[in-house]
């Protein structure tokens, strides 16, 4: 609950920022959930849907503004298709059968890396959006068997052990395609569902009925795995985070005419004497005559003497470390 109330604090905070600043699109990075249904042979096998997710990054739309537009980007897919218990399985260390025995899990994982080009039918802004992705990767079958002891206090040795190895891995080249719509809430938040179809080449699957313990024996057997086609439909349902370029602009016109005087009259701290008049007073009604002046020569002005600058003491930051101290050598 704390981690999805960050992340909705995330998203707002970057939805309020960008409506509040200029900005040009850079992309956007997508996650979500999927639903994965194994085809075609796949499927004839029976092989498990599962529950996975999906990470994807998506660069700006090309040409801009344009009513028809394309992004790359690429694409993660993960997702567990069904497990299987083994119980009681019996534990021999050194000779010694462990207390309480131990359990096999069988776990079927699907992961893919797709690169990705998605072609819009709608310009920049919308609020809905069309578009259709074409895909190009590979996707990992693999089949995983975990260990784990029933009573790992009565093991002390072995509590923190829990055995992971991988049975059948299968690598294999995807193409396909996705259909589906992004509705757009904010300028930095969209909501986004689609269907993914990719079409996968020949390898080896094991699905998890076809995993037997022989009978009579704790061992677990993995022989009847088979070659099949490895195609997948992915149901999808997520959002999309929009990332943007801030900029700013400044009329340089404007800019100009506040850091650069456009006059002499305009330049700061300057002294302005004031203007004499022949009845010997300044324009603002001050008399100007001062007895300092020179003799016959009524109504002149005195000229302002040039103020000495006050020289500034420069601040020091007084320091709280240790002191070092004059007698001490070196």
């Amino acid at each position: 609950m704390k981690e999805a109330f960050t992340i909705l604090i995330t998203l707002f905070s970057i939805n309020t920022f960008a409506q509040q600043t200029g900005q040009v699109g850079k992309g956007s990075l997508g996650i979500g959930l999927n639903w994965a249904c194994p085809q075609s042979e796949l499927q004839y096998i029976d092989y498990n849907d599962g529950l996975g997710i999906h990470f994807s990054y998506l660069s700006r739309k090309m040409p801009y503004k344009s009513p028809v537009n394309f992004q790359v980007g690429a694409r993660m897919d993960f997702a567990k298709l069904g497990t299987r218990d083994f119980e009681n399985i019996v534990v021999v260390d050194d000779g010694n059968t462990l207390p309480g025995g131990a359990t096999v899990t069988a776990t079927n994982r699907m992961y893919g890396l797709i690169g990705m080009a998605r072609l819009n039918y709608v310009p920049e802004g919308s609020r809905v959006t069309p578009y259709i992705d074409f895909l190009a990767g590979h996707r990992n079958y693999t089949t995983f068997q975990t260990l784990a002891l029933n009573e790992p206090t009565q093991n002390l040795e072995y509590e923190a052990i829990d055995i992971t190895n991988r049975i059948v891995h299968t690598k294999r080249f995807h193409y396909g395609g996705s259909v589906g719509v992004n509705y757009q809430v904010s300028d930095g938040f969209s909501l986004e569902s689609s269907v993914t179809y990719t079409f996968g080449e020949t390898g080896i699957a094991l699905p998890l009925q076809d995993i037997v313990r022989v009978e009579g024996s704790n061992e677990i057997s993995y022989d009847n795995y088979q070659n099949v086609k490895t195609d997948l439909l992915l149901i999808n349902v997520g959002f999309r985070i929009h990332l943007f370029k801030t900029y700013t602009y400044q009329n340089q016109a404007n800019n100009r005419s506040r850091t650069e005087p456009t006059s002499p009259q305009n330049t700061r701290y300057k002294d302005m004497a004031p203007t004499s008049t022949t009845n010997g007073k300044s324009n603002n009604g001050t008399n100007t005559q001062t007895g300092g002046g020179i003799k016959g020569t009524p109504g002149r002005t005195s000229t302002p003497s040039t103020p000495t600058p006050i020289k500034k003491k420069v601040p020091t930051i007084k320091s709280d470390g240790p002191k070092r101290d004059t007698n001490a050598g070196g």
